[in-house]
């Protein structure tokens, strides 16, 4: 399909605004869709067989997801990631993910530790020519299976949402070699310390590696802006 999208969609499962937001946000996602690039709802609607109600519901929905922008009385765009933006999204996940590793370090059952386990492996199996979504996907899943592991509903709930906010910022730029290596050894210390049962150590570790991306995000982003 040429226009906005990049590849085929089947009309039946776009229908709804449910499904009209989930196809512009991989899009997004996927870095087919740029920042600033207006999403004007006539077109969407006619590229997707759909009538502009659930095209302008989705948009509202990808508002509050951190992915669009509605600019007054014109059009929707793809929403820029700022420095600040980055500070505010890793200010809240270094709050919930260093308590999601405390807690994991202390509640955690050998079921919910082989799963953080799985993730890792998943990740060191990544092959190098992944795309930036894979491996932000594959980095975030540990993330999340570690919040899954705090015994705590509500943490786990709002961690997610953090991490997709987090996942739109990561799937711009991909890790080179050298930060891949570091965030993989990072989650690696995580993990030991969780297994040794080290709520301390879990904490202090997640809170380094949490910081460690909260520069490299910053500082890939002032490159993509100069």
């Amino acid at each position: 399909m040429s226009g906005y999208f990049s590849d085929n969609i089947n009309p039946v499962t776009v229908r709804t605004s449910e499904g009209v937001a989930d196809i512009i946000r991989r899009e997004i996602l996927s870095g087919n869709l740029k920042p600033d690039q207006p999403l004007l709802e006539r077109n969407l609607a006619q590229e997707l067989g759909v009538s502009r109600t659930p095209v302008r519901e989705a948009l509202f929905a990808l508002q509050g997801e951190g992915l669009v922008e509605l600019v007054p009385r014109k059009y929707a765009r793809v929403r820029k990631i700022t420095p600040k933006d980055i500070s505010q999204i890793y200010a809240l996940r270094l709050v919930l993910e260093a308590h999601a590793a405390e807690s994991a370090a202390r509640y955690a059952d050998s079921a919910a530790i082989l799963e953080i386990e799985t993730t890792l492996l998943r990740q060191k199996s990544l092959p190098k020519n992944c795309s930036a979504m894979e491996q932000a996907n594959a980095d975030l899943a540990f993330h999340a299976a570690i919040s899954a592991a705090s015994g705590s509903q509500i943490l786990k709930t709002v961690s997610n949402q953090v991490l997709g906010i987090t996942a739109t910022l990561r799937s711009r730029f991909k890790y080179e070699p050298a930060q891949t290596k570091l965030a993989f050894n990072q989650h690696k210390a995580i993990l030991a310390a969780i297994k040794e049962r080290n709520p301390e150590l879990a904490f202090a570790r997640m809170s380094e590696h949490i910081q460690t991306s909260t520069d490299y995000a910053k500082g890939k982003v002032v490159i993509e802006e100069s």
